[in-house]
């Protein structure tokens, strides 16, 4: 046998897999000269045999799949890169424990694309040889291929798999573009399938529209193959049907029945790369792929008579989805394994261990969540600005840099940022920190730092090179995502400033010292509030005070014994020199030098 194929699933070169009646008749022709070979091997052999008997019920499970100790690896919810990060990590456990097999228990709607391939990438060469996908309750998008790249396949019960075409997000995909993008995604779904001896025509149907796909039985062996329509026209001379089960009791008269037909044993393949083609190279791709040999060859018109009507499989342009019935029907799914005791029973094992994601990544997969960023950004953004109209304020900052940590800090982790988009970050701060408080105005420095950062922020929802369909449409997701937070944030600055003067909770972390007010002057409003309370009233354009901190350029004055919030409009203004009110509105007063 090939290595790394089970025994139990290679047929011979002949036509036609050999019947499950035959097999049986074999096995016991095989177990009626057990008795005569026992008398002559002896009382010794006698002995051994009778201790290999004795073994545990659980051994009974084929060499191949058996294991003492197996590892049960969870996934979960959307594929991403932290399910990759995730699965390296737990393969290195079961390296270093010395599992016998791995489950990958799949429950998931899908995820992103180029992970997907990636995490395919993994299971066929560095995950053990015995790794066993057990779908409960639904694999369906990425979780289709994840449990096509594992050598076997179980299912719970009503479970579903299937659904896997890459999709946008912002709209359909023209047809020259789908080529390219389904054309990896077709090499490793027909990859896996000459693999694990699945039918290449069903496995396709996971994946891309069909014209669609019938059953048909050979009338002599009872075997039963999935033709798409040419094969059909070929082999029985008419258009195919439409409307479903021809023969009454087909699909479910020999649901064991049904395997592709093997024309030669399966050769050791080379892995390819996920990259996509253009639809002038999806015909060599395919071709590439011929290292594995077809499950079994075309059907021609020199079969004609030979092959009936099932049923027809799949319906014109409709995705193949499969419920754990008609995945057993069809020789995807191998068992129906509804609890860990059964499991181990499959497996022959006599432990089980789970091996579930840690804290940390399930702390930054929620960070990393869409919603919580937009929140992150909005939040960012919003402590910002307080803390840059309120000097001296330190908790506003304080939140601002923990938000802005999380922001770049969980997607660095989880692979999904590089370094240029944190750095393009760090510089848009410094750039906006240098116009606020050393270039006058709002110019060049501020616009490039709003640019930086916005870039950066957009960035970090990007996961890989930007020539890939799923990375533009994260790049737009981000965007979006960004410019929402940035909508939000402003949202809530405009009403923070028209209610902040009844907010005590604001009250509480702003400032309310204030320096050099005579201990009969009346006290201003704290922090912000004193640019919005009594003394601001009492001020107007024209107004003379003096500098009570350095301007740069926002800071304190100080008019007629009360201290108040300013902004120079001119740059740095140094304390103590004279200064006069331009402006005055609900969120600043703007002064200049008095000369």
């Amino acid at each position: 046998r090939a290595p790394g194929v089970p025994c139990d699933r290679l047929y011979t070169s002949s036509p036609m897999p050999p019947r499950p009646s035959a097999l049986a008749s074999a096995r016991r022709a095989l177990l009626a000269l057990v008795p005569a070979a026992l008398v002559g091997l002896g009382t010794a052999n006698a002995i051994g045999v009778a201790q290999e008997s004795a073994r545990p019920a659980a051994a009974s499970a084929p060499a191949f799949r058996q294991a003492n100790r197996v590892a049960v690896l969870p996934v979960s919810g959307e594929i991403d890169q932290i399910t990759l990060r995730s699965l390296e990590r737990r393969l290195e456990r079961v390296r270093q424990e010395g599992f016998g097999a791995v489950v990958l228990q799949i429950d998931t709607p899908g995820g992103d694309a180029r992970v997907t391939l990636d995490i395919c990438h993994l299971l066929k060469n560095d995950f053990p040889a015995n790794t066993i996908a057990w779908v409960d309750p639904m694999a369906f998008s990425a979780g289709t291929f994840m449990s096509l790249a594992c050598r076997e396949i179980v299912m719970s019960p009503h479970a579903k798999m299937g659904d896997a075409a890459p999709i946008n997000l912002l709209g359909p995909i023209p047809p020259t573009e789908r080529a390219k993008i389904e054309a990896p995604f077709l090499s490793e779904v027909v990859d896996s399938a000459r693999r694990n001896h699945y039918d290449e025509q069903l496995s396709r149907a996971f994946v891309t529209l069909t014209p669609g796909l019938w059953l048909l039985e050979n009338v002599r062996t009872k075997a039963r193959v999935v033709v798409d329509p040419t094969e059909y026209r070929a082999v029985m001379g008419t258009e195919p049907p439409t409307t479903g089960t021809t023969p009454a009791g087909g699909a479910q008269g020999a649901a064991q029945d049904f395997r592709p037909m093997i024309m030669e044993i399966i050769k050791p393949d080379r892995r390819r790369s996920g990259t996509e083609l253009t639809k002038e190279e999806l015909a060599a791709e395919v071709e590439f792929e011929q290292q594995l040999p077809p499950t079994r060859a075309p059907l021609t018109e020199a079969d004609r008579g030979e092959w009936t009507v099932v049923m027809q499989v799949v319906m014109p342009d409709t995705l193949l989805t499969l419920t754990t019935e008609e995945a057993r029907f069809f020789g995807f799914s191998q068992a129906t394994i509804a609890s860990d005791d059964e499991l181990k029973s499959f497996l022959g094992a006599s432990e089980l261990v789970r091996i579930d994601e840690s804290w940390s990544e399930a702390m930054v997969r929620f960070l990393v969540s869409l919603p919580v960023r937009v929140i992150l950004i909005a939040v960012f953004l919003v402590a910002l600005f307080l803390d840059l109209a309120s000097p001296g304020v330190g908790v506003f900052g304080a939140t601002a840099a923990v938000a802005l940590l999380m922001l770049i800090g969980a997607p660095a982790l989880a692979g999904m940022a590089q370094w240029w988009e944190i750095l393009l970050i760090l510089v848009g701060l410094a750039l906006l920190g240098a116009e606020f408080f050393v270039i006058p105005g709002f110019g060049i420095a501020g616009v490039l730092g709003a640019l930086c950062l916005l870039v950066g922020l957009v960035g970090t929802f990007v996961s890989s090179d930007l020539t890939s369909p799923a990375s533009r449409d994260s790049l737009w997701t981000g965007l979006a995502a960004t410019m929402g937070a940035f909508f939000a944030a402003g949202v809530a600055i405009w009403l923070i400033s028209r209610q902040i003067e009844s907010m005590p909770l604001f009250r509480k972390f702003i400032l309310n010292a204030e320096l050099g007010r005579p201990l009969s002057a009346p006290a201003a409003a704290p922090g912000l509030l004193s640019s919005m309370g009594a003394s601001q009233r009492a001020l107007q354009p024209g107004d003379i005070g003096t500098a009570a901190t350095d301007l740069r350029p926002t800071g304190r004055g100080e008019f007629g014994g009360r201290i108040v919030d300013v902004q120079s409009a001119v740059g740095y203004i140094e304390r103590g020199t004279p200064i006069r009110v331009l402006s005055v509105d609900r969120l600043s007063i703007e002064v200049e030098e008095a000369r």
